[in-house]
């Protein structure tokens, strides 16, 4: 889902209330449930460009691709903490990324995939992510 769709959304919900006589906080109280939403989606967080990364992948380094607003990816962000035997790919910020989690899952961008040495980890646990580059 793009911003522009959600955010589309939001304005539509608005102008629909604000149309129907709807009570004007709860106009402010979905816009502003519609500014953070578009917040928590938009923000950044960790990103390595692909180019970089793709240097970095070995048995005993991950390259996690990621995505924002994906809740799997933000679990397991926050369950690895900083280790510096992972690194993180945003693929909403990076096509060549984007691409490359397309290519590992069959044309699918599923988040968390993990890159391994030659293992390819979709959705691992963190027990899992840390077990594989202890190896």
């Amino acid at each position: 889902m793009s911003l522009l769709s959600v955010g589309a959304a939001f304005a539509v919900a608005i102008i629909v209330m604000l149309a129907t006589g709807t009570n004007w906080w709860w106009v402010v109280a979905v816009a502003a449930l519609g500014v953070g939403f578009v917040a928590f989606i938009a923000r950044r967080g960790r990103h390595t460009p692909w180019a970089m990364a793709s240097q970095h992948v070995g048995p005993d380094h991950a390259v996690v691709f990621w995505k924002p607003g994906c809740t799997f990816c933000e679990r397991l962000l926050l369950a690895v903490g900083k280790d510096e035997r992972i690194t993180w790919v945003n693929v909403w910020a990076d096509k060549d990324a984007n691409a490359e989690v397309r290519r590992l899952n069959g044309g699918d961008e599923l988040t968390p995939t993990a890159v391994v040495g030659d293992r390819v980890l979709r959705n691992p646990s963190a027990e899992e992510l840390l077990k594989s580059v202890s190896i």
